[in-house]
């Protein structure tokens, strides 16, 4: 899990300026759903069971980081784009 955990917070690091909590949303959700499938597989049941294990009895969801919340406005002091020099 820790491994996961890393490189979430690299993704979460290098993403968190702008709007992107749509992407965050979608990666919560894979890694939701592939912590349930590896639930599932270890104790030889369903994804549901899975699904259930991972959303509902556990609170922390087993260790795995929230990325909710760590959408940041964009900076004021730094330039969206580069401007770069016209040569002719």
């Amino acid at each position: 899990m820790q491994d996961v955990n890393r490189f979430l917070r690299g993704w979460a690091g290098y993403f968190r300026y702008g709007n992107s909590a749509r992407h965050f949303l979608r990666m919560m959700t894979y890694a939701t759903d592939r912590l349930a499938l590896f639930m599932a597989k270890r104790h030889k049941r369903t994804r549901r069971y899975g699904w259930w294990t991972v959303v509902h009895r556990s609170p922390d969801r087993f260790g795995l980081i929230n990325l909710n919340g760590t959408v940041v406005a964009p900076r004021p002091t730094r330039p969206r784009h580069r401007k770069t020099e016209c040569r002719r």
